[in-house]
């Protein structure tokens, strides 16, 4: 769990006081009121205390922002503008129930920015925001210097600031590439146990193949590595086209000139199974919005996938009848 501090809201404070007699630092014991995180512990013992729930405890550093579809955010900002519209009307109008009704969209409204992804203070929205504001015309009095600070402060918490720049960013990718390899080593190891006649070892490597799985996604996920889905999709069509254009030529080259033909054609059926991979991934970033189900067909051999089943393989040759369904 990390580490938190303690922030009393003002507005609530009812002057009960019972947090001064019961914080050992002092920290609550401030003429403005204001905790003094430099000598707060974090223990909470003045949170508990206040009667008036005045007081919360808020981590020193947040976890990256929650991931959400661009279709999920979408409608969320229509409903925020519909709610924001409603708010305005409401607030023009006389009587207590335009006053419940304002406040009602209000609240709405909150909660929805909130779930878009704003407000927070790990929100890389409102870091693009607050930056816009001090790219484009300020008025004057416009508090420049403030923003630029709190640009500063939410970026600590941000991906960037908290993650991708220390050594905890650099153990979790490390440890996923880890529990990646060895799901794939120990899929293979159950694999041939099968083909042996190992079957309780052959079950042993499958059960912890799956158990390097889940610690790998969750590291990955930790990371702050899985973004929306259209992110995900031009990462996965950049990846694949490193491969099949950078990486993979080079290593078909060096298997010829050494004379390992299963390097060989291990390389050169990845290679062309990516280029695929990265046509089809560009084809369902452009068709992201579409209802209509679609099909895959996998080769069991050299990793070819298709959107009808063929007669055979264009890469391999393998039969049609051997691909498998997604």
């Amino acid at each position: 769990m990390s580490k938190k501090y303690a922030v009393r809201n003002i507005r609530l404070c009812t002057k009960d006081c019972l947090c001064l007699y019961v914080c050992p630092t002092g920290a609550t014991d401030t003429e403005n009121s204001i905790i003094d995180v430099a000598k707060c512990t974090g223990c909470g013992d003045c949170a508990d205390a206040c009667p008036s729930g005045a007081i919360s405890m808020v981590p020193f550093d947040y976890p990256s922002q929650q991931v959400k579809s661009d279709l999920v955010v979408s409608a969320l900002k229509a409903l925020l503008r519909s709610k924001s519209g409603q708010e305005s009307m409401a607030a023009a109008m006389p009587g207590a129930l335009a006053k419940a009704i304002e406040m009602s969209n209000h609240i709405m409204a909150e909660d929805l920015i909130r779930e878009a992804g704003y407000m927070l203070p790990q929100s890389e929205n409102t870091i693009l925001f607050l930056q816009s504001l001090l790219d484009g015309k300020q008025p004057e009095g416009f508090p420049k210097d403030a923003v630029e600070k709190l640009i500063a402060l939410i970026s600590k918490n941000t991906e960037d600031g908290t993650m991708q720049n220390n050594k905890t960013f650099d153990n979790l990718m490390e440890a996923f590439a880890g529990e990646s390899q060895a799901n794939r080593k120990y899929l293979a190891y159950s694999r041939k146990a099968e083909k042996d006649g190992y079957l309780n070892a052959a079950k042993l490597f499958k059960a912890a193949s799956d158990a390097e799985t889940l610690h790998a996604l969750k590291h990955f996920e930790v990371a702050g590595q899985i973004h929306s889905t259209a992110e995900n999709l031009k990462d996965a069509v950049a990846g694949e086209t490193h491969e099949y254009k950078e990486m993979y030529p080079d290593f078909v080259e060096e298997a010829k000139a050494e004379g390992n033909q299963g390097a060989l054609h291990s390389f050169t059926f990845a290679m062309k199974a990516e280029e695929v991979h990265a046509r089809l991934y560009q084809e369902a970033l452009e068709s992201l919005d579409q209802t209509e189900e679609v099909f895959y067909f996998l080769c069991p051999v050299c990793g070819n996938i298709e959107k009808f089943r063929p007669e055979k393989c264009s890469i391999c040759g393998v039969p049609g009848e051997k691909f498998i369904q997604y």
